[in-house]
């Protein structure tokens, strides 16, 4: 799902549909193969046995995956992440706005307060 020219990248999201940047799972349409591909993700066999490692950080979602200890930022900062900007934004763009106080990637809906 990386290759986004592949005929894979156009297919399975225009069949199961997307949530948060990834493959939506589950669903009463879904064909058995994906149900099995659901399952182990409700189960967290997946979690449980695949790492992630970062590479050139453009398919890893800077919120939603887990790249930075043992949960996602969205879960671990929920606050922070409700009121960002950017949700669906991977760690290579997000480093690229800037990472810095003043950062284009730290944009907020609202001011932020101490």
């Amino acid at each position: 799902m990386t290759d986004t020219s592949s005929l894979w990248f156009r297919v399975l999201p225009a069949r199961y549909g997307t949530e948060d940047g990834r493959l939506k799972v589950g669903g009463l349409e879904a064909s058995l193969w994906w149900c099995d591909i659901s399952l182990l993700c409700r189960e967290s066999w997946f979690s449980d046995h695949v790492d992630r490692l970062l590479g050139n950080w453009k398919h890893t979602l800077f919120w939603s995956d887990v790249w930075c200890g043992e949960l996602s930022f969205k879960v671990r900062f929920s606050r922070l992440y409700e009121l960002a900007v950017f949700k669906e934004i991977s760690a290579f763009d997000m480093c690229h706005l800037g990472w810095g106080e003043e950062g284009e990637a730290w944009r907020w809906r609202r001011k932020l307060f101490a």
